[in-house]
């Protein structure tokens, strides 16, 4: 499960984030979003935090905060590359932050 581009190790609580567990729905996702806003939401099971506000952010931090002192660290998203042509034939690469799909592991 990540947390802001974090990955985190929570197999040591499978009853929890296994199948069938209440937070099974995070597992192997970014779960930032849904965080910030206490959701359970498909649609806010994500990494944006565009429009959040301080106190949503302040939300997510204190989820950050226990996911730290609880679980490992395992490695972290890295925004995905995308390659663009331009009008002459030149390929760009860009990072899309908005879409974090590659894992990198520690």
């Amino acid at each position: 499960m990540a947390i802001k581009g974090q990955i985190y190790d929570v197999s040591s609580s499978r009853m929890f984030y296994g199948p069938g567990g209440p937070y099974a729905m995070f597992a192997g996702k970014e779960a930032s979003r849904a965080l910030a806003l206490l959701s359970f939401k498909p649609e806010d099971i994500n990494g944006n935090l565009e429009d959040l506000e301080e106190p949503e952010l302040e939300i997510l931090q204190d989820w950050e905060d226990k996911f730290i002192e609880k679980y490992v660290k395992v490695g972290q998203l890295v925004p995905e590359q995308k390659t663009q042509q331009t009008e002459h034939g030149e390929k760009l690469q860009e990072h899309d932050s908005q879409n974090q799909e590659s894992v990198e592991a520690q």
